[in-house]
């Protein structure tokens, strides 16, 4: 069974990495409210999709989706559990205040405000509650897990790099506004800070029969998303299934591993010539 003494020492309170980047955001989502610029900036990300194409942004907002989080950070069962189970608080965290939000905010999004005419929608419009948006606090927390629990400071930035790409994305498909955004990606990252405070609480979560627990449910989210198609986007199902498959076989491996299993690539050890 691995160590996760590295995990355990992430980031304290005091790191410009834990307070700084949602911080920005948060500034950045202030600013867009107070210059009334959150809907020109809307259609001006939104238009983006005129120069890729549909289809790389739909798959972009696919892996923002908090079933296929959790099914990429399967393969991580053996070596980084408390990872996984920091990812799964801040989710549940996530879950319970950004759903309160939405329902007292009752901000509609841009598919009920805006005609269809003047904006690009790729997928389905998903109604109200566009305040503040789930996807984009999901990628931040996976970005943030990492970003908090690893020493180069490039790879911080390339994570936050991706995430805020990928965040976007939930922009152009045209189903939430910038505000709601980078409120998420403030959420994602407090959240995952809050969760990683628990997960050094909670051990018995993720360590022993914690941890085999764990991978059975992320077994069974495997199959889920192989299965489901909640995501509204039929055209990236071949993805989905790939990834769900993907997670399954190289998460199963590791996974047989915390009962005990050497895995498939573990060389044994030589015969002594005595023998």
């Amino acid at each position: 069974m691995p160590t996760e003494s590295r995990v355990s020492k992430y980031l304290t309170a005091r790191s410009i990495w834990v307070w700084l980047p949602p911080c920005v955001f948060l500034i950045l989502a202030g600013v867009v409210l107070v210059t009334g610029l959150n809907k020109d900036l809307f259609f001006l990300i939104n238009q983006t999709s005129q120069i890729t194409g549909d289809m790389f942004w739909a798959f972009l907002t696919f892996l923002s989706d908090g079933l296929v989080v959790f099914v990429i950070l399967f393969p991580l069962i053996y070596r980084k559990p408390r990872l996984i189970w920091t990812v799964l608080v801040a989710a549940v965290l996530l879950t319970l205040f950004g759903q309160a939000v939405k329902h007292i905010s009752r901000i509609p999004r841009p598919p009920r405000v805006l005609s269809s005419e003047s904006f690009h929608l790729i997928g389905p419009d998903w109604g109200y509650n566009s305040f503040p948006s789930g996807h984009a606090s999901m990628i931040f927390s996976l970005a943030g897990v990492f970003s908090l629990t690893v020493k180069r400071n490039w790879l911080r930035l390339l994570l936050i790099g991706l995430a805020s790409v990928i965040a976007a994305a939930r922009i152009v498909v045209g189903v939430h506004w910038p505000v709601d955004v980078l409120a998420g990606a403030a959420l994602g990252w407090f959240s995952i800070w809050i969760g990683l405070e628990i997960s050094e609480r909670t051990a018995w979560a993720w360590k022993g029969i914690g941890q085999k627990i764990l991978g059975a449910v992320f077994l069974v989210l495997c199959v889920a998303l192989f299965f489901a198609d909640h995501t509204g986007y039929e055209d990236i199902m071949g993805f989905q299934r790939t990834i769900a498959v993907l997670s399954l076989v190289i998460g199963g491996h590791e996974y047989a591993r915390v009962y005990g299993w050497k895995g498939l690539f573990v060389k044994a050890p030589p015969t002594s010539v005595n023998d």
